[in-house]
């Protein structure tokens, strides 16, 4: 009987544990059910959030001199459906001054495209710099938004140059010089040889120049002083210039001529002088009184028609140009010769004056 009991006992205690199992094991099921729903719902939703482009940017070098170069570059990768905006940099990144910029490399691998912008940078202050996240605006297919990613800051140190306050100061270093490259050698023999060409050439023109010069003055021997102002005479003559109403211009003409022949046949500057200067001249000048009267008496008519606005006779104009040729005739140079030679004027042939071969010659 009392084992009866203990046997129901134990069957009642086994069911009840049996029973507060079982809701155990069903509870614990529900917790891990439960907790994989989260986790996945956790997944998803980072996966949904995560940016399709990621910008990083790395320095060759965290501690510089003052003024020394250094390399920044600047990578982003995306999916193949993004497209980058990289934004214009004029000259400085941050406190650095952009010394080099060049262009966006891009490559593909596996979907993910990759592409990169180096910078050489420079820093003329010393001390701890940062330079700011570099910014880049991405726009998706499909999205008409312009998003922006980021890389991280970097920090550089910069170093003044170590100065050793013990040594003395230097000048500075001369400039180094560069050997001479055969391009330089060729360029300078060449434009050595041409202005050698363009010195010889101009050269020879200006030496031919002066031999054809030469030619010319020996082929026209220069005109006698007397033979000049008797063709000159002959010229005024043929002109009627008093015949026209102009006397006072013909007398001027006429005296002007002979003045020139005084200069060329006696050498003195009788185009300067007055009458009576010219006849103080004639004072040391062999010449016939007879002739030098006739000098005077032409001068002075003459310095009365300029000067006085003295008239004379149509006569007196008439008998001129004759009276003159008649004093070149007595005062010209006179060479013995054997047969005399007649000088025609160039504008009046049919009236000859009596000439000299030779007349040049005093």
């Amino acid at each position: 009987m009392k084992s009866n009991m203990v046997h129901k006992v134990r069957r009642k205690a086994y069911g009840a544990v049996k029973k507060i199992s079982c809701a155990s094991y069903s509870f614990l099921l529900t917790l891990y059910f439960l907790f994989l729903c989260f986790f996945f719902s956790m997944s998803r939703g980072q996966e949904g959030t995560a940016a399709p482009v990621s910008v990083t940017a790395a320095a060759d070098s965290s501690h510089i001199t003052i003024g020394d170069w250094f390399h920044y570059t600047v990578t982003v990768r995306h999916l193949s459906g993004v497209t980058i905006l990289w934004k214009q940099n004029a000259d400085s990144l941050g406190s650095c001054t952009i010394v080099q910029q060049d262009s966006v490399s891009k490559g593909e691998s596996n979907g993910v495209v990759t592409e990169q912008k180096s910078f050489t940078l420079s820093k003329y202050n010393a001390g701890t710099i940062t330079i700011p996240p570099f910014a880049v605006g991405y726009a998706s297919t499909g999205d008409t938004a312009i998003h922006t990613a980021e890389s991280q800051p970097i920090t550089i140190q910069v170093a003044t140059v170590a100065v050793d306050t013990t040594q003395g100061i230097k000048d500075i270093k001369p400039p180094l010089g560069l050997p001479w490259t055969l391009r330089e050698i060729a360029t300078y023999v060449g434009i050595l040889l041409l202005v050698c060409a363009l010195a010889y050439l101009i050269y020879y023109y200006v030496k031919k120049r002066k031999q054809q010069e030469k030619i010319l003055v020996e082929e026209k021997p220069a005109v006698p002083p007397d033979v000049a102002a008797i063709i000159h005479l002959r010229e005024l003559e043929a002109e009627r210039v008093w015949q026209r109403g102009e006397v006072k211009l013909f007398y001027s003409k006429a005296t002007e001529i002979l003045r020139s022949y005084f200069e060329g046949r006696f050498g003195i500057t009788a185009l300067e002088m007055t009458t009576d200067e010219i006849m103080s001249q004639f004072q040391d000048i062999f010449i016939d009184e007879k002739t030098r009267k006739e000098i005077n008496a032409m001068l002075t008519s003459a310095d009365f028609v300029k000067f006085a606005k003295f008239n004379p006779s149509p006569t007196d104009n008439d008998e001129f140009i004759p009276r003159a040729i008649k004093v070149v005739e007595a005062t010209k140079p006179v060479v013995a010769q054997e047969t005399p030679v007649r000088v025609h004027s160039t504008v009046n042939a049919e009236n000859p004056a009596a000439g000299g071969e030779g007349a040049a010659n005093v």
